[in-house]
């Protein structure tokens, strides 16, 4: 069907307002934190849209312990092309692999997490190591590489948390259950001679919200169905067969049902990964 260009108009103005539009403007490429789900995949259509006549580098960090996680990236890019064919400006991904299985968190981190809510998964520490070399690598190469967008968004309503989350399964992002001054932040005074900025427009709308657009757009159908939001390891899926009853057939390549981010997508679009139902009345919403 063809998309409300009245509808996604109205969007776009949402999102780029006035004062990040003015920042954008002013950088040779825009980097995008493209993971293979469907809230950066949705960021990245938008901007396609918005800046047709801009660059746009894909950013994405794999974890070696869910390989599979590439051919979702591949499947994003390939429909975000078919989707917007006239723009000639989305690059070739900048990746990097890291590898969980030696991860050990220090005890000033465990401290950091308990006391201040400070974030150290391994995603995120190896995510920010890398980013302070990509910052270094296309400065260097004479490339303003100055803004990154991220698809984060809001937790869902602290009331509705207990019902999403599956089992025993605890361990979900607190600090996004509190919404930001502001869509953007300078993470660096200056470097290499430039501002650096993170815009995450979505940062104070939960998931639901955001499907909601994605719906208005008809991308439910079209872009939705190949992205991939779990991030269970391939280890952890004879734990999750055994402790909640599951039946899988290619672990690392299908939606464990379990971890926050598959709930939590679930609860925005009534289907995890890949258009997958859920199949047990018990953890139905």
């Amino acid at each position: 069907c063809k998309m409300d260009i009245d509808k996604l108009n109205k969007i776009l103005d949402q999102v780029f307002t006035p004062d990040i539009d003015e920042i954008i403007s002013k950088q040779d490429i825009i980097g995008m934190r493209l993971s293979g789900g469907i809230d950066s995949a949705f960021l990245c259509f938008l901007t396609m849209s918005k800046y047709p006549n801009k660059k746009i580098l894909p950013i994405t960090l794999y974890n070696k312990l869910r390989p599979a996680a590439m051919d979702a990236v591949s499947n994003v890019l390939s429909a975000l092309r078919i989707l917007k064919p006239e723009n000639e400006n989305l690059l070739y991904s900048d990746i990097a692999f890291f590898d969980t299985s030696n991860f050990k968190k220090t005890p000033k981190q465990i401290e950091d997490w308990e006391t201040k809510g400070i974030k150290y998964n391994p995603k995120d520490t190896f995510q920010r190591e890398w980013f302070r070399k990509l910052w270094d690598k296309y400065n260097r190469l004479g490339i303003n590489l100055n803004i990154y967008f991220s698809g984060e968004t809001l937790n869902p309503p602290v009331e509705e948390q207990p019902k999403i989350i599956t089992g025993e399964w605890r361990k979900f992002p607190h600090d996004r259950n509190v919404k930001k001054d502001k869509l953007w932040t300078v993470t660096d005074k200056f470097y290499y001679g430039h501002k650096r900025y993170e815009f995450k427009p979505f940062r104070n709308m939960n998931k639901k919200q955001v499907a909601d657009w994605v719906r208005s757009l008809g991308l439910d159908k079209t872009l939705f169905p190949v992205t991939e939001t779990c991030e269970t390891e391939i280890f952890m899926y004879d734990v999750y067969a055994k402790d909640f009853r599951r039946r899988y057939k290619n672990p690392g390549a299908e939606p464990c049902k379990v971890c926050w981010p598959c709930r939590e997508k679930y609860w925005a679009y009534g289907l995890y990964d890949f258009n997958t139902p859920e199949d047990k009345d018990e953890w139905k919403l």
